[in-house]
């Protein structure tokens, strides 16, 4: 693929701005995929900030992910999430990354596609294990599993829940600046043929 030129990337920032006025931009999909630095990327083009939430649920509760799943149990973990995600300012313009498993329940996917733009970076097996494999101190939970056949399974059951996002920008080698053109322009042109947004 060719390398995006961004020397027009200006007027496509400022057409997303303004057009998309008091509504966040919310990424979704696998942990690895790069939610939060590309997320981080969106936000400083568009000059908007940036909202992590299980960032967000970290620094409320002192603790890790990991150490919420393991002191009180997945179920509980959903709950916290689906109650940041209820508080979510519906009217702003931040740019947001959800947790990998956010979107998989109906109850999130819901509030996320009523109240934003949500944009599912699909990304494929092998680079996802590849990145977890290199992060694997910062994810104890994947220790003890043997990755590639626990990112398969999870993709299976997963992808076509985060399919149901408004839009799916496909990661392909490419630097984070080309990648975050693709998805400026891909947003500009989902703004330009869907007058509701």
């Amino acid at each position: 693929m060719n390398k995006i030129i961004s020397k027009n990337i200006n007027e496509v920032i400022n057409y997303i701005n303004l057009n998309i006025i008091d509504k966040p931009i919310i990424f979704v999909g696998m942990m690895g995929t790069g939610k939060t630095a590309i997320g981080k990327m969106i936000a400083h083009s568009l000059n908007r900030i940036f909202y992590d939430i299980d960032e967000n649920i970290e620094k409320h509760y002192h603790m890790k992910i990991y150490d919420i799943f393991e002191k009180y149990g997945e179920e509980k973990f959903r709950d916290i999430e689906h109650a940041e995600i209820r508080k979510l300012d519906t009217k702003s313009n931040n740019v947001i990354a959800t947790g990998g498993g956010a979107f998989t329940f109906e109850r999130n996917c819901n509030i996320l596609n009523k109240i934003g733009l949500t944009i599912w970076l699909d990304v494929d097996k092998n680079t996802i294990v590849s990145r977890l494999k290199k992060n694997i101190n910062n994810r104890p939970l994947l220790r003890d599993v043997e990755i590639d056949n626990y990112v398969s399974n999870l993709l299976l059951k997963r992808n076509p829940l985060y399919s149901k996002a408004h839009l799916s920008v496909t990661t392909i080698n490419s630097s984070k600046i080309e990648m975050r053109n693709r998805i400026l322009i891909k947003i500009k042109n989902h703004i330009a043929g869907n007058k509701n947004v």
